[in-house]
């Protein structure tokens, strides 16, 4: 009999270990998959509680101060930071402007208040009410915050601007670049064991007496790591909860043809016009690669070839050959696989950086006759192709590599 509250699940493989004690800042991986199972963080709610309320703060100074203003000639134009959202609505694409806005500037928002609604009152001696439910949204949101990848395409923004105008950078801009700094910082600060251990003792729960037997099935909740061996729902978080993703490979597969129907047009329509003194053509995502490297802007146009052109179809490709392998119950390198999996479901939302940029010159450059960028139906397909690989990565069970590798599907340790 072991006492389930005191083992963790590996995310990737399953394989059960026993929470031991490690060193401050230390981290405990898994032997089978190397995925990290958890990390000894001092002081974890108060440091991440007092980021979280700091990023607030920040996101509030990127919303109400001007983002970037572009000076030429005798005119001087400047935006916030909604602007690219905005201008893609304006200009007939509202489910991409959508798209930007939710993931650039509300989805921020939401996670930071919900950690915060967490945070502090158990900080308080208070179990906050609906807590699981509050949790489930963050940690559906936290994939779809996208506030690295919007920075990035400013900077290729500024970049590709230098040679139109002065672009003048406001005191949002500043905000934002903070705000990724400490939002990343409160992400890495915070221990979902810690909080959770916190609200039971809070709520007087004794879940120590919980034990399984060594024939017992173990199902995993992904959101908030809790264990048990019977039920549909969590004890602790209340999301659904199954031994592994129901139609994980069907999904993954239809999600990944769609994505596939969707980079053909993105990449024969044009994504942007950029017009310059009334001149100027449509652009698709490779002509505006080679523009840019005949232009001398050899390193802004590896990034874009990168993000735009070898991201996806890398994406697309990893994803194929891990789901054959799996397929084929194949027994190569169960642990390369794995790390293939984390590599591609971490590099997938880089794309996106395309559609940003998009949306960031439309907002910006908007001089009527002496320049005006105008985005094409090709970022809507892109976008649309960006977000199905995103879902796809999201949909595969990495632990089927090594259920159909004939790899035990737990190991207590």
């Amino acid at each position: 009999m072991t006492e389930l509250a005191r083992l963790i699940a590996c995310h990737e493989c399953a394989a059960i270990y026993r929470r031991t004690a490690i060193a401050p800042n230390a981290t405990a991986n898994c032997q089978r998959c190397d995925a990290m199972l958890y990390r000894h963080i001092p002081d974890s709610l108060n440091r991440s509680l007092a980021l979280y309320i700091t990023a607030l703060i920040l996101w509030v100074i990127a919303n109400l101060f001007p983002f970037l203003g572009m000076k030429v000639g005798g005119i001087y134009h400047e935006n916030l930071l909604f602007a690219a959202g905005w201008a893609l609505y304006q200009n007939g694409m509202g489910e991409l402007g959508l798209v930007v806005f939710l993931t650039s500037i509300v989805f921020p928002l939401i996670t930071i208040l919900s950690m915060i609604y967490l945070l502090l009152p158990v900080r308080l001696g208070i179990a906050p009410p609906q807590a699981g439910r509050v949790f489930q949204l963050v940690r559906t949101l936290e994939p779809w915050n996208l506030i690295s990848v919007f920075m990035l395409g400013t900077l290729i923004a500024i970049v590709k601007l230098q040679e139109l105008a002065t672009v003048v950078p406001g005191l949002s801009l500043a905000a934002l670049s903070l705000l990724l700094v400490v939002y990343a910082m409160a992400r890495s600060q915070f221990d979902s064991e810690t909080l959770w251990q916190r609200i039971e003792k809070v709520k007087a729960l004794d879940t120590a007496v919980t034990s399984i037997r060594s024939d017992d099935k173990i199902l995993h909740c992904h959101l908030c790591d809790g264990l048990q061996t019977k039920g549909h729902s969590c004890n602790r978080c209340g999301a659904a909860i199954h031994h592994r993703i129901e139609g994980s490979i069907e999904q993954t597969w239809a999600l990944l043809f769609s994505a596939v129907l969707m980079l053909i047009p993105a990449n024969l329509f044009p994504v942007m016009t950029f017009k310059k003194l009334g001149k100027g053509a449509p652009d698709t995502i490779l002509s505006g690669i080679i523009y840019l490297i005949e232009g001398g802007l050899w390193g802004l146009g590896l990034i874009v070839l990168f993000a735009s052109i070898i991201v996806p179809i890398a994406k697309l490709l990893s994803l194929s050959y891990l789901l054959y392998s799996v397929q084929k119950n194949s027994n190569w390198k169960p642990k390369d696989r794995a790390l293939l999996y984390r590599v591609t479901e971490v590099i997938g939302s880089w794309s996106m950086v395309d559609v940003f940029l998009v949306g960031l010159l439309s907002g910006l450059v908007s001089l009527g006759l002496l320049a005006n960028v105008t985005p094409g139906i090709g970022a809507s397909f892109f976008g649309a192709a960006v977000i199905l690989t995103m879902l796809a990565a999201h949909q595969f069970d990495p632990r089927l590599i090594w259920d159909r590798s004939h790899h035990n599907s737990a190991v207590a340790l």
